[in-house]
Order: C-alpha cells, then sequence, then structure tokens
C-alpha cells in the first residue's frame, strides 16, 4: 500500500519520482541493496533507472559508508538541509534537488497499479468499495 500512497498530492514524494511511480509497471522494479549506503545488506525494491541498471551487479561496492561518496543531490528534513550521498537509501522528497534518477526511488511491484496521481481519500474509497465487493462475492 506504501507505493500507492505515495502517488498521491498529500505524499512528500518528488513529483518527478511520483511521476515515475505512474508510468511504472511491476517490471520496472528490481530487488537490490544497492543503496546500502548508512544500512548495508539490507534489500529493498526500488524503480529500475539507468543508475540501478549501471550498478546492478555491483552491489557489494555500495554497501560501505564511506564519507567521501560523491553527493546527488540535496534535501530538506525536519527543517535541515542535507546533501543526498550516492547509494544513500533516502527516496527523494519534494525538497530534492539534482540528480533524482540516481537517489532511491522505492517501490513495490503493486507499482503496476498504480494509475494517476489521485488523493488519500479517493485511494482509500477505492480500497473500501474494492473489499465490499469482494465480501459481497463470497456471500
Amino acid at each position: 500500500m506504501g507505493t500507492r500512497f505515495l502517488a498521491t498530492p498529500e505524499a512528500n514524494a518528488h513529483p518527478t519520482y511520483k511521476n515515475k511511480l505512474v508510468a511504472a509497471t511491476e517490471e520496472d522494479t528490481v530487488r537490490t541493496i544497492l543503496f546500502g549506503h548508512g544500512w548495508p545488506d539490507a534489500p529493498h525494491r526500488t524503480l529500475r533507472t539507468r543508475f540501478v541498471e549501471q550498478w546492478l551487479g555491483h552491489e557489494n561496492e555500495t554497501q560501505d559508508s564511506r564519507p567521501d561518496e560523491p553527493i546527488v543531490g540535496h534535501t530538506r528534513i525536519g527543517g535541515q538541509e542535507l546533501p543526498i550521498h550516492r547509494f544513500v537509501g533516502i527516496p527523494p522528497n519534494q525538497y530534492a534537488t539534482g540528480d533524482i534518477d540516481s537517489m532511491d526511488l522505492l517501490a513495490g511491484q503493486s507499482v503496476g497499479l498504480v494509475a494517476e496521481i489521485k488523493p488519500a481519500g479517493e485511494v482509500v474509497r477505492e480500497i473500501m468499495r474494492g473489499a465490499q465487493e469482494l465480501i459481497k462475492s463470497f456471500s
């Protein structure tokens, strides 16, 4: 459900990230440990970008949290300006600048079901209608 709620106006995700979620299919994600800077060997699922494709198969080289890792962008979290180092597992929020495609665009395989950015309330109502229809079908 997290992936679906990222593609809502209420989510703090970067607009480019949201648009990539809407455009993606379930085939556009990969399970990897690539973004392990600060969180080594933690498997996660992320969108396939050119950056991700370049590093697949070399994930072991990305696990050390080196202070000299290149900065791919900047963001603001809790009012603090922060650099985003390459391979950091922080998805881009609305304040992120820089190379968004080189950041961790977390997404589950359910991303293929996300067809548009819509309000969270509408997403919840659709889920409720679907659940009610499913329950009725078993009655």
